[in-house]
């Protein structure tokens, strides 16, 4: 019987769902505070840089103020205005030569080889388009914190895919095999300010219905999203400045407690390396990710 349950209890530990894992941060490096609110990174593989999005301004003002950075994989700035003479440019996404950005009201489409912008597609006018994602067909989502929509750029044009209130104002976006997953910032009082903080939402590809992650309950103003594991994720709240570990148990474990601006993640789980910027501080910081 002790030996029946030894072995059982050997089994339970081996069979625990990633969601259990605990999540431990070293930091590698950061960079110069030399970015202008930088609001989101993104990872070009075949090129080995980094990409980031500088508001430098107001995050909804047309004043060609804003830019992309290129930084090297130590966090120096190779670039600091490697594309400029944009407005309020936020989340990225690359999808082989293209790297996809969201601009107030516009995706625009650069091109990595040469630096320059090669397509525009307009939003509405109301819009404030947020964060990129890419399902693995090759499909861009993207979302509108404004207007409580997300809109796809599919087959050479940028539409409506889903609006719905219970978006609650969505901002961080990651997409995996079974939902598309939405990181609501919470349902506007006044300017920026939420009495009930947003949470994690699952969306279906399929039929677009709505479940919540775990219990729903309120997280934070949310902003970066990624994948940490089978069933958890890593989160920013850009108010309180925090990085948070969401399992799917309910359970939020807060990692770091950076200062307000922690914007749009990313976390490159092959290489359990994350990136955070920090809109307030103006500098890109490293860590790697252990379990």
């Amino acid at each position: 019987m002790k030996k029946q349950i030894l072995a059982l209890t050997i089994l339970s530990s081996l069979v625990q769902p990633s969601f259990a894992e605990e999540i431990k941060l070293e930091k590698l490096w950061q960079s110069k505070a030399e970015f202008k609110e930088p609001e989101c990174v993104a990872y070009d593989i075949m090129r080995r840089s980094i990409y980031v999005s500088n508001i430098n301004g107001e995050p909804s003002a047309f004043d060609g103020n804003g830019f992309i950075s290129l930084v090297a994989n130590d966090g120096k700035i190779e670039k600091l205005k490697w594309v400029d003479g944009l407005n309020a440019p936020k989340g990225m996404a690359m999808l082989g030569k293209k790297l996809f950005v969201t601009d107030i009201n516009e995706l625009l489409v650069i091109d990595v080889e040469t630096a320059t912008i090669e397509k525009r597609f307009k939003a509405d006018d109301k819009s404030f388009l947020n964060d990129v994602a890419i399902s693995s067909e090759g499909v861009i989502y993207v979302t509108d914190t404004a207007t409580n929509r997300i809109y796809r750029l599919y087959q050479g044009h940028l539409e409506i895919w889903l609006e719905d209130e219970r978006l609650e104002n969505p901002n961080g976006l990651y997409i995996d095999h079974e939902h598309i997953i939405v990181g609501s910032w919470g349902k506007f009082t006044e300017g920026w300010n939420t009495d009930i903080p947003g949470h994690l939402l699952l969306i279906s590809p399929e039929d677009k219905s709505i479940k919540d992650f775990a219990d729903g309950s309120p997280i934070g103003n949310l902003d970066g999203l990624a994948k940490a594991g089978k069933d958890s994720f890593l989160v920013t709240d850009w108010m309180q400045g925090k990085l948070m570990h969401a399992k799917a148990d309910g359970t939020v474990n807060t990692l770091l407690e950076l200062g307000q601006g922690s914007a749009d993640i990313l976390y490159l789980r092959s290489k359990n390396f994350l990136l955070i910027p920090q809109m307030k501080k103006g500098n890109l910081v490293a860590y790697s990710v252990k379990k």
